[in-house]
């Protein structure tokens, strides 16, 4: 990819953050603003091929996390393989588990 001026990178993605937040389609957002599509679709590829935060990108969220503690059982393998189930998983299911698990890790 040519190296495009960082400038016109920001201006880009600001344009395309505004894109998303308005709620237009594609056609009217260029309309209102006299742009083209094929040039607006053009830097909306570019874009999502770079590395790089939005130029709106709202800081991290923090929500709130409950945690059960469940009890649980290890099965230690032969081959080192560690297998937590919870206690109150069916037998038969856990023996398939590690059978296929044994199986892979041979």
């Amino acid at each position: 990819m040519s190296a495009h001026r960082p400038e016109k990178v920001r201006a880009w993605r600001a344009t395309i953050d505004a894109w998303k937040r308005s709620g237009q389609t594609v056609n009217a957002f260029c309309r209102a603003r006299q742009l083209t599509r094929s040039n607006f679709d053009r830097w909306r590829r570019i874009l999502a091929t770079r590395p790089g935060e939005s130029a709106s990108t709202p800081p991290p969220a923090f929500v709130p996390v409950r945690v059960v503690a469940e009890p649980m059982a290890e099965v230690v393998l032969r081959s080192g393989v560690v297998v937590r189930v919870p206690l109150g998983a069916a037998a038969d299911a856990v023996t398939r588990l590690v059978t296929a698990v044994g199986a892979a890790s041979c």
